[in-house]
């Protein structure tokens, strides 16, 4: 598939996936890199699912002039959110997820706008760009998505477990128009999924880790109406996407993490 296909995919399904989006080699070593960032572990939190199961996120609002600072601020990266969302688009956040063999918990049914409005971005012109850096599979909790339900504009969301999720009311009926769409990936494959397509995943049940990248982004016409920086449009580089490991090997101290005080839902 080429740009314009995918384009058209995204906006029927709310979703595009894209086969080696990154070279797997590529991939690997930034999973080599992920495990022995110091820094990344000393900002990583344990979030609980509503059977009690954790999984292990890392997440900054600004990208340095790192290995997953330079993904997150590809050419190519920026080019494809900008068309699937059909303007410019600014960085709003990216994190590091890890889901352990045998203890990575499951995350509930949501759409990422059904919290990210309550951080005042006027409409869901967002979007995700999910980057495997482990193979994801049915196993080992790959995402699972729901076409089409992006159209369904922003559900209610409520808290389960350390979890937000969305209306499990509403959830069943979209279910009952669509089928679920297990996204199994190799690593380096993207998937790209608009803010308001609802997505969940399952545990990790294999002896297999689900480590992955995503970045996020809102359209620039899009800002929040906070005037807290981390929602508000942010002028970073561009980084030609074959660059990627020219930058450093590990995350700088100094990016603004998030805290335990942020709402927590992801993927």
């Amino acid at each position: 598939m080429d740009l314009k296909e995918h384009k058209a995919e995204f906006s029927a399904k709310g979703y595009t996936i894209i086969p080696g989006f990154i070279p797997e080699d590529t991939a690997k070593k930034l999973k080599i890199i992920a495990r022995a960032d110091k820094v990344m572990a000393a900002n990583m939190r344990s979030v609980k699912d509503s059977d009690g199961r954790e999984s292990k996120l890392t997440l900054w609002y600004s990208p340095g002039d790192d290995v997953f600072g330079r993904l997150s601020c590809s050419a190519l990266l920026n080019e494809y959110m900008s068309c699937f969302l059909g303007g410019d688009v600014s960085f709003f956040h990216a994190k590091l997820m890890n889901k352990e063999p045998k203890v990575g918990g499951k995350w509930e049914w949501h759409q990422d706008y059904g919290y990210w409005h309550d951080d005042g971005f006027p409409r869901a012109d967002m979007g995700s760009c999910f980057v495997a850096l482990d193979p994801c599979t049915e196993e080992n909790g790959a995402l699972r998505v729901i076409p089409e339900s992006h159209k369904y504009g922003r559900l209610d969301h409520g808290l389960k477990g350390q979890q937000a999720g969305a209306d499990m009311a509403k959830v069943t009926q979209i279910l009952d128009q669509h089928k679920v769409v297990l996204c199994e990936m190799s690593p380096g494959d993207a998937l790209f999924f608009h803010a308001n397509t609802l997505h969940a995943s399952g545990p990790n049940t294999s002896d297999q880790s689900r480590l992955i990248l995503i970045s996020s982004f809102f359209r620039r016409d899009n800002e929040s109406t906070q005037a807290d920086p981390r929602y508000r449009n942010k002028d970073v580089p561009s980084y030609p996407h074959d660059t990627i490991l020219d930058g450093a090997k590990g995350l700088d101290e100094a990016l603004p993490f998030s805290d335990e005080t942020a709402h927590i839902i992801e993927n």
